[in-house]
């Protein structure tokens, strides 16, 4: 069987079937289209079926490999974090640009999806934010990410589930800023209650109606407690901003959230 034929006998979609061949190779999809009448061997092509088989079951492919690309970088996802969308990459440059000029606004992501930035306590002279609190990290991809693009800042994860954090850890250590993230577990902002100093609230919150119907490879997959936010989708992000009202180091954030939240 040569690389060619076994792409298109899988049945998947091509994208599918080159990221997934891709993996069990070890090599990138550039390769796979100049090497399409290379002989793959008994142990690959086993393999290969094996994964083919899963993505027809619609678990999602970055399940399969075990990662996902997110803003230009590799995080290890598996079954106990949501995987990182396109849209979230929004969070990185919104924050990027609010901690240049803490102007409130409005980004529309992707359809129905909006990144929001506003500021609270906070004065007019150029702002000296020091710390990030990203609420709600799942596999840390905002949280890691904001680190490597802001090696002067000091980033706090909070998620309230325990196999998130072991993952969050995971992409943490493999990206070199375990230094630079602290993690804690808990709901909302309860982890940094005791944070006495100035910070930016950043969080891709659960905001999915409860009722939605969603597509297998995301429902029958994916961790609901990351997705759904109560019956209007709006409940956990409500929670979250109200408690940043509340906090008094707490002078502004950013969140991804549905356009109707």
């Amino acid at each position: 069987m040569h690389v060619k034929e076994a792409l298109q006998g899988s049945g998947l979609p091509s994208a599918d079937a080159e990221v997934l061949l891709s993996h069990v190779l070890g090599k990138n999809r550039a390769w796979l289209l100049a090497h399409g009448d290379d002989e793959l061997s008994a142990e690959h092509w086993t393999a290969f079926m094996k994964d083919v088989e899963r993505r027809r079951r619609h678990e999602p492919v970055a399940y399969i490999t075990g990662e996902q690309e997110f803003y230009g970088r590799p995080f290890t996802v598996d079954r106990r974090v949501l995987i990182p969308r396109p849209s979230t990459e929004g969070i990185i440059r919104r924050a990027l640009q609010f901690l240049k000029d803490g102007e409130d606004a409005v980004d529309e992501v992707d359809e129905g999806i909006v990144v929001v930035s506003k500021k609270l306590r906070m004065k007019n002279e150029k702002l000296k934010i020091l710390t990030i609190v990203d609420v709600g990290t799942g596999s840390g991809c905002i949280a890691v990410t904001l680190a490597l693009e802001l090696p002067q800042m000091k980033i706090i994860a909070t998620d309230i589930s325990s196999e998130a954090l072991e993952v969050a850890r995971l992409n943490a250590e493999r990206h070199g800023v375990s230094d630079r993230v602290t993690f804690r577990q808990g709901n909302g902002l309860t982890p940094v209650q005791d944070l006495t100093e100035p910070f930016l609230l950043v969080s891709n919150p659960p905001y999915i109606p409860s009722g939605n119907d969603l597509m297998s490879d995301v429902k029958d997959f994916e961790p609901h407690v990351a997705l759904f936010g109560g019956e209007k989708g709006n409940e956990i992000p409500i929670a979250i901003l109200a408690e940043a009202e509340k906090h008094p180091f707490c002078v502004g954030y950013v969140m991804e959230a549905s356009h109707h939240t």
